[in-house]
């Protein structure tokens, strides 16, 4: 078997974060749901029912917010235009100092 290095794809991190951000919120879903009805009852619904849907609800936000963040934060940070500017930016600072230094 040959294993090789490869980065996930852009989809496969939309996936997992979306797999993360649904699980996290259906525990939240049921531990604010468990607080709302123990509150203030199920109302005209069944408990159940009312506890699902604040768990759906919560998870279909979580995992959609976790998805686009997941995706966002994994976008390619080493773009040619963007190679040069950290380097720019600190020869500044150096020739900045430099002259702070001279002029001393």
């Amino acid at each position: 078997l040959t294993y090789t290095n490869m980065e996930p794809s852009t989809f496969e991190k939309m996936k997992m974060g979306a797999a993360m951000g649904g699980t996290v919120g259906l525990c939240i879903g049921f531990v604010f749901g468990s607080i709302s009805l123990m509150r203030f009852g199920a109302g005209n619904k069944s408990p159940i029912s009312m506890l699902s849907q604040y768990m759906i609800g919560s998870a279909a936000s979580f995992g959609f917010f976790m998805s686009i963040g997941s995706v966002v934060r994994s976008e390619n940070r080493f773009l040619i235009s963007n190679m040069n500017l950290p380097i720019i930016t600190n020869q500044r600072r150096i020739m900045d100092n430099k002259i702070k230094y001279i002029d001393e």
